[in-house]
């Protein structure tokens, strides 16, 4: 029986989330920011833009004792990412916390980061990778990896795309990370070209969303 909940996330899950992000993907968190751990703050300013750009796509799962384990941020309008981190002032307030060392990290990572950003731009953008939505981040805690925590979270992201119309969704995953890469195709993700950025190929998939398939998400 499932010991956890799926819900939306709350502003005070942010930090929670952060810290998740980068006990998950730390070899990523390394390599953009110089070999070494950024400060707590620079993942929780970047999840918080993400969350206030569209608030009901954050969906997180939580044991019964209240113990974050799981997150998925699943947007259907990236366009009001862009226009928050501009119009909301995120980027000024990103420079000045950089400028003043409050992220801990240098100039080199901010050109990483920009760069792979270009990258996943451009590729979004070209004929046959384009979609209406996104798996734009997911990520389970060690402990409750194997208890379908993922795949609770994306049947979830799934309602809500069909609540708001999507047709096809997109994510992004490593080639060599089958376990998610087997979560994806079970519930109905396919393979549609790769992708590039500063540590190596990313495989693309994509599934397309009916309304009858709700019921077809296990």
């Amino acid at each position: 029986m499932d010991n956890y909940t799926i819900t939306r996330a709350q502003p005070a899950d942010i930090a929670g989330i952060a810290r998740l992000f980068t006990e998950s993907f730390i070899d990523s968190v390394l390599h953009h920011c110089g070999g070494r751990l950024p400060k707590p703050q620079a993942m929780e300013d970047v999840f918080s833009l993400v969350y206030t750009a569209e608030p009901e796509a954050a969906l997180i799962a939580k044991e019964s004792a209240g113990q974050l384990i799981g997150y998925c941020f699943a947007p259907v309008r990236l366009n009001r990412l862009w226009f928050k981190a501009v119009a909301g002032g995120h980027l000024i307030k990103w420079a000045w916390r950089w400028l003043t060392g409050q992220y801990g990290f240098g100039l080199h990572p901010v050109k990483i980061i920009l760069l792979n950003k270009l990258a996943f731009l451009r590729s979004a953008a070209s004929p046959g990778k384009v979609a209406n939505a996104r798996i734009l981040s997911i990520a389970v805690a060690p402990s409750a990896r194997g208890m379908g925590v993922a795949s609770a979270l994306m049947v979830e992201a799934h309602r809500y795309f069909r609540e708001n119309q999507v047709t096809r969704v997109r994510l992004e995953v490593r080639p060599d990370n089958r376990p998610a890469i087997r979560v994806y195709e079970k519930l109905g993700y396919y393979p549609g070209g790769t992708t590039y950025d500063s540590q190596g190929p990313w495989l693309i998939m994509f599934k397309e969303i009916s309304e009858t398939g709700l019921k077809t998400d296990v």
